[in-house]
């Protein structure tokens, strides 16, 4: 066999093999993307129920009169936090591109990173920025409790009064192939939260009891924790979206090149074919003139 059909044979092998891993990740990723999707779509009422008791506590409360939590003070500092949610593993698209593509340019060189995920480790490694890494394996063992127990570290930090704001880098789930990076302000929390207008409007004026101080300190923790659940149920589902989506284009380019690469070597081999016969041919001609 020429060695040039040997070549392709060896190409069709490889490409084989290597569509054979990239289904099988594809079906792994197809997987986890249908059990996060459950999970984002039951915790959906959750997170919206969470955020009409926050709306309808902060329309009743008058700031004017009552002194404003810490995680609702903003302090004048030229330093924030970035709560960066990334990947661990790699093979998902430009997932992780988007996210530092559109962190990168507001960065600046007092900001301090709070990392989830080691595709941001590994970015910002060699970078001037302070790295706070405890929580990096967040979303390897992923629960509420792990969730809060971060808030209390994040919340811990911002009350060092170190940082004007702390803001959370994620990524949102708009469609299985739709996802957008975000970045959200996590703290200092709002007063005038987008919806509070509306609530002081249609609804009559909670009795806060025993004090509205009590009451805030008591439902902005949660608060935080449910819209930190729910932001990194969005990050995860978003990156196993993307993965499934990268396998899937992989998948079929392996397709369309081994499909390339056996009309080549059926061409080849056609060819290899026809000249034998026609030196075997020229052959039998040559001895029957000499006959």
């Amino acid at each position: 066999m020429p060695e040039s059909l040997v070549n392709t044979k060896r190409r069709i092998a490889t490409i084989r093999s290597t569509e054979k891993i990239t289904k099988a990740m594809k079906l792994v990723a197809s997987v986890k993307y249908q059990r996060w999707k459950k999970y984002f779509e039951e915790n959906k009422a959750f997170t919206i129920g969470m955020n009409q008791t926050m709306l309808r506590t902060l329309a009743g409360v008058d700031f004017y009169e009552v002194n404003k939590p810490n995680i609702m003070t903003s302090y004048n500092k030229d330093k924030t936090l970035y709560v960066v949610v990334t990947s661990t593993l790699g093979l998902c698209g430009a997932y992780n591109y988007n996210l530092f593509k559109a962190l990168d340019p507001v960065l600046k060189e007092k900001d301090e990173l709070f990392v989830i995920g080691s595709k941001a480790l590994s970015h910002f490694n060699n970078k001037p920025y302070e790295i706070h890494d405890d929580y990096v394996d967040l979303l390897d063992n992923f629960t509420y409790s792990a969730v809060r127990r971060m808030r209390h570290e994040i919340v811990r930090l911002y009350k060092s009064k170190n940082y004007s704001k702390v803001v959370l880098v994620y990524t949102k789930y708009v469609n299985s192939l739709t996802f957008t990076p975000v970045l959200h302000q996590l703290l200092p929390l709002d007063p005038d939260l987008e919806g509070v207008e509306e609530a002081k409007k249609s609804l009559n004026p909670p009795i806060f009891e025993p004090s509205v101080e009590e009451v805030l300190e008591q439902i902005l923790p949660h608060y935080i924790d449910a819209s930190l659940y729910n932001k990194l149920i969005e990050s995860e589902l978003s990156e196993l979206a993307s993965r499934r989506n990268a396998m899937e284009t992989a998948t079929d380019a392996a397709d369309k090149i081994q499909a390339q690469l056996q009309l080549q070597y059926n061409k080849a081999r056609q060819n290899a074919i026809t000249q034998e016969i026609t030196e075997v041919v020229a052959g039998a001609n040559a001895g029957k003139k000499k006959e």
